[in-house]
């Protein structure tokens, strides 16, 4: 008896775009592990469940078991499968959740079903910005799921978090509010300028403003410490060749990351890792750069090395001094010495790290170098004798770095630096503006550059721009 095939769901499949309603389908777990989760979104989610597993019913928000077949019926996996109905699910829209076995076949064969039955692959975001478009969540809470996603310490996740709850909203409501105020204040007193209306006369209404710009102006000030919250604190390692940077990278990563070698000159470009380090009740996201050892060379490529290490240093949050208590040259410290001066004598961003200290003698020798300069540890790479200090030593020095009260907005992304620092810029020029009407027209600007933080309408290509940076399958 020949098996009747259920009807495929069509959808436009020209709607490719982030404003399309087509039903998407996105990987939305990690890769490698046991389970694989694939997420739907759209109107035609039902229909594709019908064929995939063969019920014509759907109860929300229940797990079912479940045999996945393709619409010519050959089996696919024995899956678990949520139906959440729209608008009461993460998108707005009807959404599955399909819980796989994590077997690549398992996943091409679904997606080209999928495919098959008219869904496309989401765009990067797009089920974040389908939340934001249903009203489900804000642009900045939409923002915070990225950012949950890419924490990599617990300072990171808590103001993802805080940001995800809408907390810190309050201060950005508030600002909105007390900015669409003062427009409307504005607006109004074009139309009494000729007469003594003390509340909506301009020096008044620049008073308001000139508090409010003070709160923008903090505000802005605080994306430095948000991108080390978020990105992590830049470390940059500097020192001689074969002075143990090296080495000490790659004990500090728990890995052969960098290539060691008694030939100077063996580290030639610069080799990044990320970390994160924990003492005394502290957390700290590192982004850890071996660089090249520094010394006078006439070797091109070297030298090139050499140019880089000293714009890493320079750039740097935090630099490690690393110098071999084993070298007992003055020269060495001369050397170094020469480059310490060269970068501005950085004693508030330097921290010292004396290698080799298993070989005898060494923890004695160079110590002269960082005392009076930074603080310091001796430590040995090889026996791991001192590196639990350094970590610490690390962690206490860049700790009020990423310190942060509860409830203290923060800012994180470069396009919010951006419209706060354009928002700026319109109040500037407004607490500058002789006449009512410029006045007005300044602050008007001032809340569009602010659209993305306050939550007003954001134009089409700035929304498709902040969603594309997120995480395929979010």
């Amino acid at each position: 008896m020949q098996r009747q095939q259920p009807e495929s769901p069509q959808v436009n499949r020209d709607q490719s775009g982030y404003f399309s309603v087509a039903t998407i389908f996105a990987l939305a777990s990690g890769v490698g592990g046991a389970i694989s989760v694939v997420r739907i979104s759209g109107p035609e989610t039902r229909a594709v469940l019908k064929v995939l597993t063969g019920r014509p019913d759907w109860e929300p928000n229940q797990a079912k078991l479940c045999r996945l077949k393709t619409s010519a019926g050959a089996a696919i996996d024995e899956a678990l499968v949520i139906y959440f109905e729209g608008p009461r699910s993460f998108t707005g829209e009807d959404v599955a959740e399909l819980h796989l076995h994590s077997s690549p076949y398992i996943l091409r064969t679904v997606f080209d079903e999928l495919r098959h039955l008219g869904c496309r692959s989401a765009l990067a975001g797009e089920f974040s910005f389908r939340a934001v478009r249903n009203g489900k969540m804000s642009i900045s809470q939409a923002k915070a799921v990225a950012d949950l996603i890419a924490s990599e310490s617990r300072p990171a996740a808590e103001l993802a978090l805080e940001k995800l709850s809408g907390s810190q909203n309050q201060l950005l409501g508030k600002i909105a509010s007390d900015l669409r105020r003062i427009t409307v204040l504005s607006e109004v007193g074009i139309d009494f300028s000729d007469q003594d209306v003390e509340e909506v006369s301009l020096p008044t209404l620049k008073r308001s403003l000139s508090e409010l710009q003070k709160v923008l102006q903090v505000l802005k000030s605080s994306f430095e410490r948000g991108g080390r919250i978020q990105d992590g604190v830049t470390v940059s390692l500097i020192g001689l060749p074969n002075a143990g940077k090296s080495s000490f990278f790659n004990a500090l990563l728990g890995e052969d990351r960098s290539i060691v070698s008694d030939i100077p000159g063996t580290t030639r470009d610069i080799v990044r890792e990320r970390l994160v380090l924990e003492s005394e009740g502290l957390s700290v996201s590192f982004r850890l750069s071996d660089t090249a050892g520094v010394r006078p060379t006439e070797d091109e490529i070297e030298k090139i090395g050499v140019e880089r290490s000293i714009r890493a240093a320079r750039g740097a949050d935090l630099i490690l001094w690393v110098l071999d208590g084993s070298d007992r040259s003055p020269d060495s410290q001369m050397a170094l010495l020469k480059h310490w001066e060269e970068l501005g004598s950085p004693s508030g961003r330097s921290v010292g790290i004396l290698t080799k200290s298993d070989i005898e003698g060494n923890a004695f020798n160079n110590r002269s170098f960082f005392e009076g300069r930074m603080p310091f540890v001796v430590c040995s790479s090889l026996s791991g004798d001192g590196m639990d200090e350094a970590a610490a030593l690390m962690v206490r020095t860049c700790g009020h770095w990423v310190a942060r009260s509860s409830g203290e907005v923060v800012l994180t992304r470069e396009e919010d630096l951006r419209s706060v620092e354009e928002a700026l810029e319109h109040i500037g020029r407004a607490l500058l503006s002789p006449e009512e009407d410029l006045f007005a027209s300044d602050l008007k600007l001032a809340l569009r550059s602010l659209s993305t933080l306050i939550g007003d309408t954001v134009p089409d290509d700035i929304l498709g721009a902040i969603f594309s940076g997120f995480c395929i399958g979010k």
